[in-house]
C-alpha cells in the first residue's frame, strides 16, 4: 500500500496562532484508490480550515514558504464558523 499525501496546509500570516492547530488547505491531490483501483473522493477541499493533530505531517519549503503536508487520514476536522 502506497502512502499518498494529499494535503498542503498554509501557516503564513500567523494563521496557526490559535490554541487549536489548525491551518488552510492550500491544495489538495486525487486522493487514493481502493483494491479495485477505483478512487476515493476526499472529504476536504481547497479553502477548508481544518483541525491538525500536534505532531505529524511532513513539512515542505517551496519559493520560500513554508507547507505542510497531511494524509487525509491524520487530519482531525473541519472547522466552520
Amino acid at each position: 500500500m502506497h502512502v499518498i499525501w494529499v494535503l498542503a496546509i498554509s501557516f503564513e500570516n500567523g494563521f496557526c496562532s490559535l490554541l487549536l492547530n489548525s491551518g488552510k488547505v492550500v491544495a489538495v491531490g486525487l486522493g487514493a484508490r481502493d483494491r479495485d483501483g477505483k478512487l476515493i473522493p476526499l472529504h476536504v477541499k481547497e479553502g477548508d480550515t481544518v483541525l491538525l493533530p500536534e505532531y505529524g505531517g511532513t513539512e515542505v519549503k517551496l519559493n520560500d514558504k513554508e507547507y505542510h503536508l497531511f494524509r487525509e487520514d491524520d487530519i482531525l476536522g473541519t472547522l466552520h464558523d
